[in-house]
């Protein structure tokens, strides 16, 4: 017998894509005996290739879109579900020629791309982004998705990387919490100055270790304002390898502390007592953005005067 093939789409940021998860999770439950492709991007691949309920990953930045979309239509999909909607995504839903085409209503071009679309206006941020996503899910058989409901977060880490985690942090005493400052265009955040007045703090007050962490990109950002900190209970760390060796030194470490970004939410599905820092613009807000399913969260808005729903002048 054939089995039924399953495309979902998401391919935005980290912190998106984890919470992202949970439906994955759930079209598995639905469908278990399906054939399920994930289109990514290329920083997520490991994070998705890991699941063991997955058949396949596809990072999108290795093809050109019609490349793609001719491998998609040869795969035959009954379903091809976009959790995130942009043109190429509902190019690519249109051009799979899947039976059922499930994604958001939002901008004018989704309404030709879905056949199975529903109006969510994320923007007015009335839930959690993770359940957004999952309200897609229900649209495929409401009935069966109320009878399988799981709650599934959990990332998978390979042993190689949490090794290679346990070297970082050696013969810790103490705990150790990761402050991760950095945050792309995910929100406001705190200043890299307040930051440090926070490790002055815990170098203080306690006898924690301290590991701060960044991807490559931020290694200039990093040298300027944290490598001059002088303790030896600090650690540097500036990730060239794939984001699941950060999720690994996560893993190791005992508190998270950052904004609204991806490795916050890895953080959350990791089940770490987290120190979170989000932003007042609304549709940055901690009711659509904040970690899932997690209860050891503690959440500090930033008291900036912001209006806006979009950005702050």
């Amino acid at each position: 017998m054939t089995k039924i093939r399953i495309i979902i789409s998401r391919t935005d940021k980290i912190g998106d894509l984890v919470l992202s998860i949970p439906s994955l999770k759930m079209v598995r439950n639905i469908f278990p005996d399906s054939y399920i492709t994930v289109l990514v991007r290329n920083y997520n691949y490991e994070i998705i290739k890991n699941l063991p309920y997955i058949d396949e990953t596809i990072r999108v930045d290795n093809y050109e879109l019609t490349e793609l979309a001719k491998y998609l239509k040869q795969q035959n999909p009954k379903y091809f579900i976009s959790l995130f909607s942009d043109k190429k995504t509902g190019y690519l839903a249109r051009k799979s020629k899947a039976k059922y085409r499930i994604g958001p209503f939002s901008k004018w071009h989704s309404y030709f791309s879905y056949n199975k679309g529903i109006r969510q206006n994320r923007s007015k941020s009335i839930k959690n982004e993770a359940e957004y996503n999952l309200d897609l899910i229900k649209v495929i058989d409401k009935k069966k998705f109320e009878n399988k409901f799981e709650l599934d977060t959990h990332i998978y880490i390979e042993k190689k990387y949490l090794q290679k985690a346990q070297n970082i942090l050696g013969n810790k005493v103490g705990k150790t919490v990761l402050i991760h400052p950095f945050y792309g265009n995910s929100g406001k955040n705190l200043s890299y100055e307040q930051y440090r007045k926070i490790i002055f703090e815990l170098l203080e007050k306690s006898d924690h270790s301290i590991i701060i962490s960044g991807h490559k990109s931020d290694e200039e950002t990093m040298r300027k304002y944290f490598s001059p900190l002088k303790s030896d209970r600090v650690r540097i760390f500036i990730n060239h390898d794939s984001i699941l060796y950060l999720a690994a030194i996560i893993q190791k470490s005992d508190i998270f502390v950052g904004s609204s970004t991806g490795p916050t939410h890895i953080a959350g599905s990791l089940q770490k007592p987290i120190v979170a820092f989000y932003s007042p613009i609304k549709a940055k807000s901690i009711i659509r953005w904040g970690v899932f399913n997690n209860p050891e969260v503690s959440y500090f808005g930033n008291r900036m005067n912001c209006p806006e729903k979009y950005g702050c002048r």
